[in-house]
């Protein structure tokens, strides 16, 4: 974040900002790890796991990262499994219902699942076409063929090799920030990149809310205010849809850290119906075309380039909360006058996920912006 002393920093032009949610709070402070889990680990046979993934009873969550392996790498697993050597586990995470999901190991999961049925997976390259064993050694006997092409016995032994799966029970289904602890912790095994923030919670929390976030990322006021014009592959910009929508229905409640106030709302408002859904969507499009509209495209930007996000939220928040009510005239020097201000420029600094400066910032931009004191009103504004 830029200091107060550097404040306000210019508008920049809709040439592409970029994202920094994470990194966005300064000293945002740790939740204590303090959860009721359990942990089963035992060893699966392939066609166990197949079997309960055919069923729904192990899931892979639909926002999680596309499959991104190449067609040798996924060979290789095979034909280790088949010569039984060693594999990293796989975690599952459930809440006692029928169900897991995949926590870690999606990759080595989807390969067997797809090898086992003969295509590769939906997002590979090549997808849907025949998953023949390659860029292995030609004397074995995988290579160049499918699993139904496999010698009857080779066939057998492959689907009864085993894989570790540890399934990490979580025992009170209200734990939502249990859930996002091992997923977080757990993602980025494998060689696979750290996920951010909110790609941890797409896959803890999946469900309607998470996919309501994706389908309001897609807007074309949404992706003009943010001067993007495709989507933060590391979902960040899903994260400042759900960033203003905690805020704006419980801001008032807020208490550091900001990872952890994000989460546990994404996780108690993961199914909230369709009539929340709904109005979400309305008040959504209604604040984006009058923040559009009153502010130009991108206008949210720092002079480095990138996206002030306490000076989005508080704003977002303020016009979400205005609805489709009338704006001053002068809405624009308002919004200047905001940027400008030193005490707002504090509440926006180094530690901008404070508890005070959280809620010292959405007052002044409720003042400054609409003249008044508005309040925290979430409902009525469709």
């Amino acid at each position: 974040m830029e200091q107060a002393g550097t404040w306000p920093p210019p508008p920049r032009p809709a040439a592409g900002l970029a994202l920094d949610c994470d990194d966005a709070e300064g000293d945002d402070g740790e939740t204590p790890l303090a959860y009721d889990i359990d942990v089963f680990p035992a060893d699966l046979a392939l066609k166990t796991l197949h079997a309960r993934w055919r069923s729904g009873e192990i899931v892979v969550p639909s926002r999680a990262r596309g499959y991104a392996w190449g067609l040798q790498k996924a060979s290789r697993l095979i034909e280790s499994l088949m010569a039984g050597i060693p594999v990293p586990p796989v975690y599952l995470s459930t809440t006692g219902e029928q169900r897991c999901v995949v926590v870690d190991g999606m990759h080595r999961l989807l390969t067997i699942f797809s090898y086992l049925e003969g295509r590769l997976p939906g997002s590979a390259r090549g997808a849907g076409r025949e998953f023949r064993i390659a860029g292995i050694s030609e004397d074995s006997a995988l290579f160049g063929r499918t699993f139904a092409e496999l010698d009857e016995e080779d066939g057998r032994r492959l689907a009864a090799s085993t894989l570790r799966v540890v399934t990490v029970v979580h025992n009170d289904p209200a734990d939502w920030r249990g859930a996002y602890e091992v997923f977080e912790r757990l993602g980025g095994r494998g060689g696979a990149a750290d996920p951010s923030a909110q790609e941890v919670r797409a896959r803890a929390y999946g469900g309607p809310l998470s996919d309501l976030l994706d389908d309001l990322n897609g807007m074309g006021e949404w992706r003009d205010i943010l001067g993007m014009r495709d989507p933060d592959p590391r979902m960040k910009d899903r994260e400042l849809i759900l960033r203003y929508m905690a805020l704006l229905h419980e801001g008032d409640r807020y208490e550091r850290p900001m990872k952890g106030f994000l989460s546990d709302f994404m996780g108690a408002h993961r199914d909230p119906g369709g009539e929340y859904l709904d109005s979400e969507r309305r008040r959504f499009a209604t604040a984006c075309r009058a923040v559009a509209e009153s502010l130009g495209p991108a206008p949210f930007g720092g002079r480095d380039g990138r996206l002030r996000v306490p000076l989005f939220d508080s704003v977002f928040v303020a016009f979400a909360e205005r609805g489709a009510a009338a704006r001053p005239d002068d809405i624009l020097e308002r919004f200047q006058a905001l940027r400008a201000d030193r005490e707002f420029g504090l509440h926006a600094g180094a530690l901008s996920g404070a508890t005070g400066a959280v809620l010292g910032r959405l007052r002044m931009a409720r003042r400054i912006l609409f003249g008044d004191p508005i309040g925290h009103a979430a409902s009525g504004t469709d």
